[in-house]
């Protein structure tokens, strides 16, 4: 299941570096990962990240602990490696760490292993093949139930018991001549009610499948903003690429008009708006911090140089 894994992330990575939106994933380094996940962790509301990060880094996750995150650059080195086929990840917290990394829907690999579960027991309860490539599946979602599993696994070893046993089917056979014809019309009535039940249950358990296999919500920024899109909506090809889509980025990251009016600082001193430089000198400025939306590249937060160079100086 671990290969099976590593081969779910990989194909997962090639799709990613594709949108050609995050500099880090088409271009890996260990600098460049390493912030990519501190900017992955900041947003992540998987409850599992906190513990792949503790299991990754060695210490507890602390949103504001840039510096000790900074020296465990070595430590993201195997995974540019691996992403550029020059090596091979074993240990499962290296590639949960990848699944963090990469935004990966069915991390960590507990829940990885769960669902490739699932979709092995459907496609056996259909006469299908099972499915032996899970990089394929990587979107689909199937809710745990390790209890149930349980369950139906005893049904199933205890039936080829009873079937096989003659002595069961005489009896019925008798039982069922002596039950007058009224009851047993209504025990076939039952049982085309029980199967109607069951076939609607079954349909609503395929459709909500294949919903959670071809609808994907993505967003594209768009001026000042993130907005929310169809994943097979083409918008502005050639200058918007599409991303998956996060709820937090979209009500709350905005790019700002900055002056002399705008309050920079908290009460504390703590910088409430961030930078980014273009080529052409000139200043991009944001309320939160994170990645350019176009270039990927690491926001910075504001200084007192930076607004007595580029905001007062120009409004003079």
């Amino acid at each position: 299941m671990t290969d099976f894994y590593k081969k779910a992330l990989k194909a997962y990575y090639e799709t990613e570096k594709e949108k050609a939106h995050n500099t880090a994933l088409i271009n890996p380094t260990p600098a460049g990962l390493r912030d990519l996940f501190v900017y992955q962790m900041e947003k992540s509301t998987h409850a599992s990240d906190r513990d792949t990060f503790e299991q990754f880094l060695g210490f507890s996750y602390e949103k504001n602990a840039v510096n000790k995150i900074k020296a465990e650059i070595d430590k993201f080195r195997p995974i540019v490696n691996f992403l550029k086929d020059k090596s091979d990840l074993t240990e499962i917290k290296r590639l949960n760490a990848l699944a963090v990394l990469l935004n990966y829907p069915n991390r960590p690999f507990t829940k990885f292993s769960h669902l490739q579960k699932k979709i092995a027991e459907v496609k056996e309860s259909e006469n299908e093949e099972v499915i032996e490539n899970p990089a394929a599946s990587y979107n689909v979602v199937v809710p745990e139930s390790p209890e149930n599993d349980e369950t139906e696994t005893n049904v199933e070893e205890k039936t080829p018991e009873t079937v096989n046993e003659p002595v069961v089917f005489d009896k019925i056979a008798v039982v069922s001549e002596e039950i007058p014809k009224k009851s047993r019309r209504n025990n076939h009535f039952k049982k085309i009610g029980i199967v109607g039940i069951l076939s609607i249950l079954i349909l609503i358990s395929v459709f909500m499948n294949i919903k959670n296999l071809t609808a994907k919500d993505c967003m594209v920024w768009k001026e000042e903003k993130y907005v929310a899109v169809d994943c097979k909506e083409v918008v502005n090809s050639f200058t918007a690429t599409a991303v998956p889509k996060d709820d937090q980025l979209i009500k709350e990251f905005r790019k700002l008009k900055v002056d002399t009016k705008t309050l920079f600082f908290d009460k504390k001193g703590n910088p409430k708006i961030w930078y980014i430089k273009n080529p052409n000198g000139t200043l991009e400025f944001y309320n939160k911090p994170g990645l350019q939306p176009e270039t990927g590249k690491t926001l910075k937060p504001v200084s007192r140089y930076i607004i007595q160079e580029y905001v007062l100086n120009e409004n003079k």
